[in-house]
């Protein structure tokens, strides 16, 4: 860089923003937004497969749970990608396997080609679990970082509630392949879009220095409106060449297996809720289309929850956010169990639901974040959220076996509520790194 010139980084921090970083943020937005359609299509279908094809409980829980594999899967093999190679050829990956993966789905003919295109589905969406916040959080200045991470993670609510809306209109028309047809088309319409809009991160160029990171760094700095440099600040203390070289670090390793279990903890409540909603509901009230209506009042409790969150998580504190709406999850799941019978009490519920489950995601996202530094902030993200994959995996698959058992769904709900107050005892203990601060 030149002599005496700011990093780039605390540049675009300290200012106020500009129009090229709301567009990064924008399209982050639109990414979580298909997210979110995609990840419930088969929720959202569930009821009208489980009737066409004879599904037992247990056997869609199965089907619900291959797209969580999938993601297992993308945050795990991606991540490290985000941090080796960059954001943006991630990103982009990710919404050819989502678009693929979907059409797969759309056309399947039984149980092994809607798992496969469940599977595919899920990579796209867990490699963008730890890349679209996260590049959204390193372009916002530094007072909106927290909320432009959560302004991304509301847009998944959004995406649930277009994915209801199109279940309600395609279900009785044109049947449940309608659903993954649509969420096909909006990833393929939106790749182009980002390939030729879509930034790179300076935390990445700066940080972990690929070649040719100078005259990379500044066409994004051109875009950016900053000075350019000439030369690269020095490399963060502790940096390695390679990302799995430098995640081994014991330090590293120790705050990975804590977030391990609290991420895994955490999902194994969430994605037992989320994906067990609709079906719930719908065979409750006797009606395919009762649980999506429902469901959309979720997404929007999720889209005020989140973007509160963030702000409050700016304001007050990541820790404190965490442990309110951890807390919060926990309790309304168990309530949820208690009124799923209730039409009316949903209504009220159901809201508060999505704002709990979107608010928790974003400070725990957040958490984990934190933990990490710039050059390895997107492989500990996948790491850790790869280990609560494997908690989804078992929530809606723990949850449909539990009622073949015979339990009432109020005594399911209550024992899928506890992993959610164990996780945030878990989270507490997080460590916090703010680099560029």
């Amino acid at each position: 860089m030149n002599s005496g010139a700011l990093d780039p980084r605390q540049v675009l921090g300290l200012r106020r923003m500009i129009l090229p970083q709301y567009l990064v943020i924008f399209l982050c937005v639109l990414i979580n937004m298909i997210d979110g359609y995609d990840i419930l299509a088969l929720a959202q279908a569930g009821t009208a497969l489980k009737r066409e094809w004879g599904l037992s409980d247990a056997e869609l829980g199965t089907l619900l749970s291959m797209n969580l594999v999938g993601m297992a899967v993308g945050a795990l093999s991606v991540s490290p990608v985000a941090d080796q190679w960059g954001r943006r050829p991630a990103i982009l990956t990710c919404l050819l396997f989502m678009s693929v993966g979907m059409a797969i789905s759309a056309v399947s003919s039984g149980f092994a080609s809607m798992a496969a295109g469940r599977l595919v589905t899920g990579v796209g969406i867990g490699g963008m679990t730890s890349t679209a916040g996260m590049l959204a959080l390193e372009y916002a200045s530094f007072k909106r970082r927290e909320f432009a991470a959560s302004t991304v993670a509301a847009a998944y609510p959004v995406g649930t509630i277009i994915g209801a809306a199109v279940a309600v209109q395609v279900l009785d028309s044109y049947g449940w392949r309608g659903i993954f047809w649509v969420g096909a088309a909006l990833s393929a319409v939106l790749f182009p879009i980002a390939y030729l809009w879509l930034a790179e991160s300076l935390d990445y160029l700066l940080s972990r220095q690929p070649k040719d990171a100078i005259p990379r760094t500044n066409r994004m700095l051109r875009r950016m409106e900053i000075p350019e440099i000439t030369t690269l600040p020095p490399k963060p203390e502790g940096a390695r060449d390679t990302v799995l070289s430098e995640i081994r670090l014991p330090f590293h390793v120790r705050e990975l297996l804590k977030l391990f279990l609290a991420h895994a903890l955490n999902m194994f409540a969430w994605y037992f809720i989320i994906n067990w909603f609709s079906p719930l509901v719908s065979e409750a009230a006797g009606s395919d289309t009762a649980g999506p209506a429902i469901f959309q009042w979720v997404s929007v409790g999720g889209i005020v929850g989140g973007m509160t969150t963030g702000y409050l998580c700016g304001v007050i504190g990541v820790k404190r956010m965490m442990w309110f709406t951890m807390l919060g999850l926990a309790a309304l799941i168990a309530l949820f169990g208690q009124f799923v019978d209730n039409e009316q009490a949903l209504w009220v519920i159901g809201p508060l639901v999505g704002a709990a489950l979107f608010g928790s995601a974003t400070a725990n996202w957040l958490t984990i974040a934190y933990a990490f530094p710039p050059q390895l902030r997107a492989t500990g993200l996948g790491f850790a959220t790869t280990a609560g994959r494997v908690g989804s995996i078992g929530g809606p698959i723990a949850g449909g076996w539990l009622l073949d058992q015979g339990l009432t769904v109020a005594a399911v709900c209550a024992a899928m509520a506890v992993p959610a107050v164990l996780s945030a005892i878990v989270f507490s203990r997080a460590r916090r790194i703010e680099p560029g601060r």
